[in-house]
């Protein structure tokens, strides 16, 4: 294999790793040296041919110089870096990844080649401001009504796509004057249910339904209470995703860091915490170990959970309650089509939402595991809105061809695609359970 480097540099394998302290990490020519040991395994291979555009821009690459990868430089390698949305599929895919010798970890590899990019070129405004997900959620909103007023406005909308490259046809999620976290330190003076077992959980509710869906989080909050457990919303920031997207890694540190030391006060004091986005459950549960390397990341990684995985864990241990009330489930909503989305089955656990919403008597659940597209702020960008459509083109069929009553999906931004393209909103899967679980 041109350019192998023996044992490889993922940071994955405890044994040999790059931490990102190290001075190889940042190395231009040791970067190149592994991307084209990784890609000639790929190109090898080409399991993932189909999924995000990386993987046929690398093949056509290599394709070109008869496979021949030490004839290409991080310059040609560049549009392969570019392409990759960081959504997972090929980790899950891939045959090669730890224990393998192989030793293949291609996502983390491409979110090396961004911070190694960014560190030498600097980080476009664009993505300084699609990245500030606490800013843009707090200023919107305080504008709420005006801001959704104006992505509306086709005049705004191509300003907006000229000034910081967000397609003018792109769907916007809405803001909300009262975040989830106002709505809930003003809803639950106490959150803890009687019985002798109470069960103690922190609440991430993530930047996407703090500023843009707070009923979802008001839902998670309900079943969780009808569940016996006593719940809490700590301080928190944004997971830090947005920013490793974009190849931020300062910005991004600065949030992890202050989420680890918020959350492991809560953990110290017995509560686990749940997450109701795959992104940022994922986030919290892999990066962050991998980017800090500190006891306190790997068990704050051990205490997180997504929200449907805790619920299903009470289920194996007999203290899910399902009394489900609710006439309407199973005559006027018979069938759930559910999307499982990227970064939840990147989790390796199973689409427990969709298991969760099959327990209610009289539903059926199709399961559709194909990528939306959207991927971060991939489909709101001007240079990949196109692209992201076309990728999510098999889940939008899938869904339509269902003919099911309701759409599902845990991640918020599939959700917006899915109403962009479909025409029909998808909710949470713990929204399905608080309609259910009411009378």
């Amino acid at each position: 294999m041109p350019g192998c480097l023996i044992g490889g540099n993922s940071l994955l394998d405890p044994k040999n790793k790059l931490a990102i302290q190290t001075k190889e990490f940042w190395d231009q020519t040791a970067l190149l040296e592994e991307e084209q040991r990784v890609f000639d395994i790929c190109q090898g291979c080409r399991l993932c041919w189909n999924f995000c555009p990386s993987f046929p821009t690398l093949f056509e690459l290599s394709d070109g110089v008869d496979g021949e990868l030490n004839k290409l430089t991080r310059a040609d390698l560049k549009p392969v870096e570019d392409l990759c949305y960081q959504c997972k599929l090929c980790y899950v895919r891939c045959p090669y990844t730890p224990p393998h010798r192989f030793d293949l970890d291609f996502p983390r590899l491409m979110m090396r080649a961004k911070f190694v990019n960014s560190k030498a070129e600097g980080i476009k405004l664009q993505e300084k401001i699609l990245a500030s997900t606490d800013l843009n959620g707090t200023l919107g909103g305080l504008a709420a009504p005006l801001a959704n007023t104006g992505a509306k406005v086709k005049p705004l909308r191509i300003v907006a796509e000229k000034a910081i490259g967000i397609h003018r046809e792109a769907s916007l999620p809405k803001f909300h004057r009262n975040s989830f976290s106002k709505l809930f330190n003003s809803r639950y003076e106490k959150t803890s249910s009687s019985g002798k077992n109470i069960r103690k959980v922190a609440f991430f509710p993530t930047c996407s339904i703090n500023y843009n869906n707070p009923p979802v989080g008001i839902a998670c909050v309900e079943v969780l209470r009808k569940n016996g457990c006593e719940v809490t919303v700590p301080p928190q920031e944004c997971c830090g995703m947005p920013f490793l997207d974009s190849g931020d890694l300062k910005s991004a540190l600065k949030k992890i860091s202050a989420n680890v030391k918020n959350l492991s006060v809560l953990i110290e004091n017995g509560y686990d915490i749940l997450i109701p986005s795959p992104t940022c459950s994922y986030t919290i549960k892999y990066e962050y170990p991998k980017l800090l390397e500190t006891e306190q990341s790997e068990v704050l990684s051990k205490h997180t959970f997504d929200i449907s995985e805790y619920l299903w864990k009470l289920k194996t241990e007999g203290n899910l309650n399902t009394e489900f009330m609710n006439p309407s489930f199973g005559t006027k909503i018979q069938k759930v089509a559910y999307h499982a989305s990227c970064h939840l089955r990147a989790q390796f656990m199973g689409n427990k939402g969709a298991d969760l919403i099959g327990l209610i008597p009289g539903i059926q659940v199709e399961q559709i595991e194909n990528c939306s597209g959207h991927d971060g702020t991939w489909g709101f960008k001007k240079n990949t809105y196109p692209m992201s459509l076309q990728i999510g083109s098999k889940l939008f069929r899938g869904l339509e061809e269902s003919k099911a009553d309701l759409f599902v999906t845990d991640c918020s931004l599939s959700s917006i695609q899915i109403e962009h393209v479909t025409g029909q909103r998808a909710i949470h899967p713990l929204q399905v359970l608080d309609q259910a679980y009411r009378p």
